[in-house]
C-alpha cells in the first residue's frame, strides 16, 4: 500500500477502523508540520475508502507506513 506518488489509498477494514482514520490524521499532520494535504471520499469503491493527496510523495509514503503500522498495531490489541 506504500504509494510511489503523492496519493495514498486507504481502505478501512470496518467503521471503527474509519473511527480512528481522523484522529490518525490530526496527529500525523501535527507531528509532520502540518503539511497540505486533500482527503477525498472515494464512493465509486465499494466499501470504506479515502484518497488522501499530500504535496510531496515522501510525506504520502511515511503517511501510509505509518497507517500500515498502526493498523497491525490495532489489529494485535
Amino acid at each position: 500500500m506504500v504509494p510511489t506518488d503523492a496519493t495514498a489509498e486507504i481502505r478501512f477494514a470496518d467503521p471503527d477502523e474509519a473511527a480512528s482514520f481522523s484522529t490518525f490524521v490530526q496527529g500525523f499532520l501535527s507531528a509532520n508540520g502540518f503539511p497540505f494535504v486533500i482527503i477525498h471520499d472515494a464512493p465509486e469503491v465499494v466499501g470504506h475508502m479515502r484518497r488522501v493527496v499530500f504535496e510531496d510523495a515522501g510525506i504520502s509514503r511515511k503517511f501510509a507506513q505509518e497507517w500500515v503500522n498502526l493498523r497491525g498495531a490495532l489489529g494485535q490489541a
